[in-house]
């Protein structure tokens, strides 16, 4: 049986499923080149088809992985293009009217009628605006996201169908992940809103999913999210930089912001319920924080979350009398809560797959759609999250002659080894690699990647100022080889971190070896362990990096500009060796070097 799962909201994405196995899975946003695309996925569906060779013909069924949806966020993409001053903007004239004066405002039909938005969402035909009362939108939209994959793979209107996105996000929470028979396993689902609800609990024996709760007050993940814009930061992009920033905060500069959150929202058995309800969740926290610190809101609402998490977890173990969990969902996204939650001494075994985010509900609604038609709990997990297509040396040579053409100061390296990229990096230059199948999501995984020698402190800065343009007080990550993870890692569950899901404590050792790529403050660690079997080209680079520096990671950060989805192909590698100060770039058996470090990898 052969699933096509398709999220064409945040961070559209399409996933397909060949007899209960992922075999690709891309999002949308490596094509157009449009940071957490929103609307139908019509290059990443193309893209999945030509790189397995699966004809449309061939699918037994197609999921979307939401059903209740908002196509005024798909006819302006307000997730994916809005700026930070957009978001200000919708909070005045839109959300403010609504909580504080009971006005309800044009701003929507006004906003999508700009002309800004209008090369948006060509495939979706939004007419329906202008000719149908509100109310019918919903469901005309939904008709008209299935007539839009019909058309576009010839696929009968029978054969697809719609997934709870909670649903989606616990099919992929459990399938995705290595599970065992017979363990005493929950799924937990949390993030922002999705169909109705933010959190789930389901129970699973032998792979039958049981939802047993859901609701829609696990506010965490959306206060999160208004708390980024308070910041200065956007919403569904930046929340990572609120949780790097939190640890530089001082315990009594953050007490305050956090004694707010925690009288606002708390857990009640396996639901929550307010102490205080807010107005809204921007200006009522706008007036509760004035006067504390930026760090300080950071910390506050970091270490609330990790509380405010935790306890709903003891409650739901002690509920289900479970000691397993498998967990997905915006929320999961959160590394450092993910680190608590693992700690805790009634969790045996934490299990997080890659890129919980929307993303991967596209995973979740082909999984879903093969348990539910083929009648079959037995699916197969991921045995890594390089899902997507590969550059070949034919098509790097041909682009790099082109590149070196125009651009006088590179030069080629052909048959380039893993002992000479590893004699650069050790030699302090900062290279961009780019080779084997693309990965799933958000975090590169080497194939995608920036590295570097992760013992050089001066690797930070020259990342994030010559390269990557980031924020100063962010963390890079390391990639580590699997069997050297107790060198580095605080780790007595020995939880397998494949996907740079979970932070750990780090040990001695790592502070002197991984400098560069642990948190500056807290020295934990967002670590990818790198299996030999799984990718061996970047395991032999790291490895041979170990030989000659006794170090057994590297630094490791996402192949792209600040602000630009990471790379999908080599010519958006190439933009990005241009547009930055990289010192070169590892492509299929070759490597496109700056000349004047061309005598380095000779000596």
């Amino acid at each position: 049986m052969i699933v096509l799962g398709i999220h064409d909201g945040h961070n559209a994405s399409v996933a397909l499923l060949k007899d209960g196995e992922i075999i690709a899975c891309v999002s949308e946003e490596r094509f157009s080149r449009q940071k957490n695309d929103i609307g139908y996925p019509y290059r990443a569906i193309e893209n999945v088809l030509n790189m397995t060779g699966i004809k449309s013909i061939e699918i037994d069924r197609a999921y979307f992985s939401t059903i209740d949806t908002d196509p005024f966020m798909y006819k302006t993409k307000r997730e994916a293009v809005f700026s930070i001053k957009d978001y200000v903007e919708e909070m005045h004239s839109f959300w403010k009217p609504l909580f504080y004066e009971g006005k309800t405002t044009n701003y929507w039909e006004t906003l999508a009628e700009q002309d800004r938005f209008k090369e948006y969402n060509k495939c979706y035909d939004f007419s329906f605006f202008k000719t149908e009362p509100k109310e019918n939108w919903g469901e005309l939209f939904n008709k008209e996201r299935v007539r839009v994959l019909c058309d576009h793979i010839g696929i009968p209107q029978e054969k697809v169908d719609f997934a709870d996105h909670h649903t989606t996000h616990a099919y992929y929470a459990y399938f995705a992940s290595p599970h065992v028979s017979n363990e005493k396993a929950v799924i937990i689902t949390a993030d922002a809103f999705g169909d109705g609800c933010n959190a789930t609990i389901s129970t699973v024996k032998n792979g039958v999913i049981n939802e047993i709760f859901r609701t829609d007050m696990c506010h965490i993940a959306r206060l999160y999210r208004w708390i980024t814009l308070l910041l200065g930061m956007k919403p569904l992009e930046h929340e990572y930089k609120v949780m790097g920033l939190a640890p530089y905060a001082k315990e009594y500069i953050s007490r305050p912001a956090y004694e707010i959150f925690k009288n606002t929202l708390r857990v009640e058995g396996l639901d929550f319920i307010w102490n205080e309800k807010p107005t809204d969740m921007y200006f009522y926290f706008k007036e509760k924080l004035e006067g504390i610190r930026f760090d300080g809101i950071a910390g506050g609402i970091q270490l609330w979350l990790e509380e405010t998490l935790s306890q709903w977890v003891r409650n739901i173990l002690k509920a289900t009398d479970a000691d397993t969990i498998y967990f997905s969902g915006g929320l999961s996204m959160n590394v450092k809560a993910n680190k608590v939650i693992a700690e805790l001494p009634d969790v045996k075994r934490l299990n997080i797959p890659p890129s919980g985010g929307d993303e991967s509900t596209a995973i979740g609604a082909a999984y879903y759609g093969y348990v539910l038609n083929s009648k079959s709990e037995t699916c197969i997990s991921l045995k890594n999250a390089y899902l997507g297509g590969a550059p070949t040396y034919e098509e790097a040579n041909i682009e790099c002659l082109d590149f070196v053409k125009a651009n006088p100061q590179y030069d080629i390296i052909q048959n380039v080894t893993s002992s000479q990229i590893a004699v650069l990096l050790k030699k302090g230059l900062v290279l961009g690699r780019c080779c084997g199948p693309m990965e799933f999501g958000a975090r590169a995984l080497g194939n995608r990647s920036i590295l570097c020698d992760p013992s050089k402190a001066e690797n930070l800065q020259k990342i994030n100022e010559k390269i990557k343009f980031r924020d100063f007080w962010m963390p890079f990550t390391p990639s580590m080889l699997a069997e050297k993870a107790d060198d580095y890692l605080v780790n007595p569950k020995r939880i397998e971190a494949k996907y740079m899901t979970i932070a750990f404590d780090s040990t001695p050792l790592a502070r002197e070896h991984l400098k560069a790529a642990i948190h500056p403050y807290d020295f934990t660690i967002r670590a990818q362990m790198v299996y030999k079997d799984i990718n061996p080209e970047y395991y032999s680079i790291i490895d041979e990096f170990r030989k000659l520096t006794g170090i057994s990671g590297l630094l490791n950060t996402s192949l792209n500009l600040h602000g630009l989805p990471i790379v999908c192909d080599v010519k958006d590698a190439l933009y990005t060796l241009l547009h930055s100060d990289l010192d070169g770039l590892v492509l299929p058996n070759i490597l496109l070097i700056k000349k004047e470090f061309i005598i380095s990898i000779e000596s």
